[in-house]
């Protein structure tokens, strides 16, 4: 837990992140604290805000100092600097998303620096333990859900979009969709794919391309979570709604007055929450008591949001 210094505003400074809970952590001479650092890949998306939230109850009720240190835009190379700098500074734990390099890990595991990965897994890297979705259970959700719509025998015309396809989250993704919906008897077909760069400028503009481009598609399914709001959008300029069923991840504000409107058919959502709370709380237990977790990969609770539900599923999250 000693250290010289905690990660400062020069950090900030260099690499042009957004620093949100606590500023300027100074040790005294023989003081001691608990510091852990989310290294988010999104400082001020929504849906990496309610994590966020998390983070920093936990951090309160715990009496445990901590920093929210990410870039605006997605930026790997800025979170992995972030990282990098925390193991320079001997924090006692990070949180961040799966999209970083493998020698991270193995760096803060011979430091003893737990580093617990949420939404996106390495899964051969040395990470604490990993939180985040089955991506398996997330497209058999989906398809029920489109099925509901679409009748089985009719064939389904499908665009993605993605935030970056270079990352595994993306392409592992993609790829439950290619196996699950396989069991659609009209069978289907990937029209298009395409990148918001977590933008809704850029998502919108992907999306008035593709659906002119294709004007057979008949479902869309996005993996980034302003892609749904940014496609029903562009649904509602080109007055095709009728035969487009739009369907997302997340549970943005957007996104669920979207539903409640019928912009939106559903969403696939888990809780964010949880990945900031939960997370500390491991960390701490093992700072304190060295107990590690029960299990390297941890499934999170996944829901789909409709009409039906709407005003109901954050209870049911809970459960």
């Amino acid at each position: 837990m000693k250290r010289k210094a905690l990660i400062v505003i020069v950090l900030l400074l260099l690499f042009g992140c957004t620093n949100g809970t606590d500023k300027n952590i100074k040790k005294e001479k023989n003081e001691e604290f608990l510091y852990f650092l989310y290294a988010t890949p999104l400082a001020d998306h929504p849906i990496w805000l309610q994590s966020k939230e998390g983070f920093v109850q936990a951090c309160n009720e715990l009496k445990v100092k901590c920093d929210w240190i990410g870039p605006k835009v997605i930026d790997t190379e800025k979170m992995e600097e972030v990282i990098s700098q925390g193991l320079i500074e001997k924090v006692d734990g990070i949180i961040t998303q799966g999209v970083i390099k493998k020698a991270l890990l193995e760096e803060a595991a011979t430091l003893d620096i737990p580093i617990v990965l949420v939404d996106s897994n390495i899964e051969d890297g040395k990470k604490f333990t990993f939180y985040g979705k089955n991506f398996q259970r997330q497209a058999q959700l989906l398809l029920n859900e489109i099925e509901k719509k679409i009748p089985k025998h009719k064939p389904l015309v499908i665009a993605i979009q993605v935030a970056e396809l270079n990352f595994k989250i993306a392409q592992d993704q993609i790829q439950e969709i290619r196996e699950v919906f396989k069991d659609h008897p009209g069978g289907y077909e990937i029209v298009a794919i395409t990148e918001s760069k977590s933008d809704k400028i850029r998502a919108q503009a992907q999306w008035m391309n593709t659906l002119r481009n294709h004007p057979n598609i008949n479902v869309t399914i996005n993996f980034a979570a302003e892609s749904a709001d940014a496609c029903a959008e562009i649904a509602q300029t080109l007055n095709i709604k009728k035969q487009l069923h739009i369907y997302g991840v997340d549970d943005m504000d957007s996104t669920i007055d979207y539903i409640k409107k019928g912009y939106i058919d559903a969403s696939v959502v888990t809780s964010f929450y949880e990945y900031g709370y939960k997370t500390v709380y491991q960390m701490y237990a093992y700072k304190k008591t060295g107990k590690k977790p029960t299990s390297l990969n941890n499934e999170v609770k996944l829901l789909i949001v409709n009409q039906d539900n709407v005003d109901t599923y954050q209870s049911e999250l809970k459960e």
